[in-house]
């Protein structure tokens, strides 16, 4: 199908639109991703502000112009931030209160333009990303939260199994019509302009054809992932930042890149060989809110304590509650090198939880405890960049700084076998599989036969992860394992498992809770008494 079969459409709102958009937003070059319950206010405060400013350096004013709007730039910090995905059906069977966990429409702060926890203009510029498969439950949702953002982003790249089974995300990019009608309906009805994030084809010139199309039906910036659905979990390879260039030249919009930054020199060089007007951080923002810190600044890489502590201030200063999953998610993210070196304070990090009245103290407690066993290495505040290993990609660093995750097996990684930054293109990631593969755990100790998880540091399956783990606190092999194929053991798997146990866990509960609202809708029941029972 062709870009001009679709219809173009007028909004009914007058509204900036393409460079005109994002000038008047402070032309942003560093964006923290949209993430599923990880880019919450708390955390897009760290990141728009990682450091304080006697640390970081004073921050900059920007005044854009024709805008009455001045923007606050802190040294390493991001330009713009997404609100994590907020599900449109879901966000609308709230009780329109601020009930929904993901946008808190009760305490003016998500979206404030005003000081908040010593940020200055608190946390704007903010896009909203909604996931959604029907024009109108989307309008419905975005015309809720427009006069609080700068925009409304569609997502068009999650690749994860809910997204097929909720039939949104990268599973609508064969169903063009469809996404040309969920993006003119609100490029129509909307005051605030819309965007669109979506993964690439295999095949760049569809890729680029899909780009227009989106550009045609009324989105003022895209963002292209430069992977395919097909790329995640064990398959995630390398983003492709030549179908990222071929499709900046190709649309008259801004266009961001997501994909591969694992440095700050990973942000300039993607600038610089894709063209790209900003580049969007997901995973090498959750494991260094200061990814965006110039690398020879002093303090280019921080204590991942130092960086959990002022998040923690962060959560327990504002009036919009965190959710308990966000909070111990980024605390196993930012922690991982040291719950590396120290396994035995994975289960605690695992147990421990928010205090009833919604303060992190039982966190702040273990914090404590994981600076007392690192005391032994010295640790301090930060230390100066070491030289990007060309082999490799990777930048050898203290386990207690925070720095990025390197998908793979270490022994790959001292091979060189593993590239993180080295450009692929789509072709070759069809015909070769990435050097993180595992074909099967290697929990030879029970003879198991199970698929590894590509991200285990142990290279072993759920079970196997936590039964060695186990083992190697002291516990008798049979028993680690009987334990921990009867459920066992939860907790004592490496991070990465841990944190999939408990995404997996949340998908279940939000199907449990669109399964409640299709079964209150078929009885008529679909007002909000009825949900508040449920």
């Amino acid at each position: 199908m062709t870009v001009n079969a679709f219809e173009r459409v007028e909004p009914l709102h007058e509204k900036l639109g393409g460079y005109d958009f994002y000038k008047s937003i402070g032309s942003p070059q560093y964006v923290v991703a949209p993430m599923v319950d990880q880019s919450e206010l708390a955390w897009r405060l760290l990141s728009k502000s990682p450091l304080p400013e006697d640390m970081a350096g004073p921050s900059t004013k920007i005044t854009p112009e024709g805008s009455s709007t001045t923007y606050t730039r802190y040294v390493g910090g991001a330009h713009l931030s997404y609100t994590p995905m907020i599900h449109s059906m879901v966000f609308n069977s709230s009780r329109g209160n601020g009930a929904d966990t993901l946008f808190n429409l009760s305490t003016d702060e998500e979206g404030s333009h005003e000081t908040l926890v010593g940020v200055e203009g608190g946390d704007r510029p903010l896009f909203a990303q909604f996931c959604a498969n029907d024009p109108e439950v989307l309008l419905e949702a975005a015309l809720k939260v427009q006069d609080r953002v700068d925009a409304v982003d569609i997502n068009l790249g999650c690749p994860q199994g809910i997204a097929k089974k909720g039939h949104y995300g990268s599973f609508l990019q064969d169903e063009w019509e469809l996404i040309h009608s969920l993006i003119s309906t609100l490029h129509k009805n909307l005051k605030v302009p819309v965007t669109a994030k979506f993964r690439v084809f295999p095949d760049v010139e569809k890729t680029v054809r899909y780009a227009q199309m989106l550009e045609a039906a009324g989105a003022q910036i895209l963002t292209c992932h430069g992977r395919t659905r097909e790329m995640k979990g064990q398959l995630t390879g390398v983003a492709d930042w030549e179908q990222i260039a071929a499709v900046k030249k190709a649309v008259k919009v801004p266009v961001f890149a997501n994909g591969n930054i694992l440095y700050r020199e990973d942000v300039d060089a993607c600038l610089e060989q894709t063209g790209v007007d900003g580049v969007m951080s997901a995973e090498g923002n959750l494991h260094n809110p200061a990814v965006f810190m110039p690398a020879d600044h002093e303090h280019a890489y921080t204590s991942s304590l130092f960086l959990a502590r002022r998040y923690l201030d962060i959560v327990d200063s504002l009036e919009t509650p965190t959710l308990g999953s966000a909070v111990k998610a980024h605390m196993f993210r930012l922690l991982k090198p040291t719950l590396d070196r120290h396994r035995e304070v994975r289960e605690q990090i695992t147990a421990t939880g928010m205090d009833e009245d919604g303060r992190t103290t039982a966190y702040r407690a273990l914090l404590d405890k994981i600076e007392a066993l690192c005391a032994a290495d010295e640790p301090k505040l930060s230390v100066k960049a070491s030289t990007i290993d060309k082999g490799t990609g990777y930048r050898p660093l203290p386990y207690w700084v925070s720095q990025p995750y390197i998908r793979g097996r270490m022994e790959e990684i001292a091979k060189g076998e593993f590239m993180p930054n080295k450009l692929a293109t789509a072709t070759e990631q069809a015909t070769k599989r990435p050097a993180n593969h595992v074909d099967s755990c290697k929990g030879t100790a029970w003879k198991c036969g199970a698929t590894a998880a590509a991200k285990c540091a142990n290279t072993m399956c759920l079970t196997h992860c936590r039964a060695h783990n186990a083992v190697l606190g002291g516990m008798d092999p049979e028993e680690a394992n009987k334990l921990a194929q009867g459920g066992g053991l939860v907790g004592q798997g490496c991070a990465d498992h841990e944190e999939k146990v408990l995404a997996r866990e949340k998908r279940k509960r939000e199907q449990a809770v669109l399964k409640g609202q299709k079964r209150a809708r078929r009885r008529g029941e679909y007002g909000t008494e009825a949900l508040e029972t449920r």
